[in-house]
């Protein structure tokens, strides 16, 4: 396979555009990253949300392996690892969610009693 930077199929200026989406492609995943990665905290993300992501990022990814286009293949994997990332993040986060609740409801000590007859 022949990875090229540039594409030859587009003008000058079209490549200029492909540099400078990279560029934002990559800055405006970074503050998401650190953030979560410092609170350790997703919970503004649906999980349905990140999935999808993760999916469409994976057949972005592709199709731009598929078209063997350096600077569109590097924005997908920027863009598939801050996915993964976050996700990550998430899944802990409903992991611990899940296992607070089974903990009340196991140590809950309180009986409801429904007997109504006195």
């Amino acid at each position: 396979m022949d990875f090229s930077i540039f594409d030859d199929n587009v003008s000058t200026t079209m490549n200029v555009f492909l540099v400078i989406g990279n560029i934002i492609n990559l800055v405006y995943n970074i503050p998401q990253v650190i953030k979560t990665h410092k609170t350790k905290s997703t919970k503004d993300f649906s999980p349905t949300f990140l999935f999808m992501r993760v999916i469409g990022n994976c057949i972005w990814l592709a199709y731009s392996i598929e078209l063997q286009q350096f600077l569109f293949m590097v924005a997908n994997i920027v863009s598939l690892f801050s996915s993964i990332f976050i996700s990550y993040y998430k899944v802990i986060e409903i992991y611990q969610e899940r296992l607070i609740t089974y903990d009340t409801i196991v140590n809950d000590d309180t009986i409801v009693n429904d007997d109504t007859t006195m």
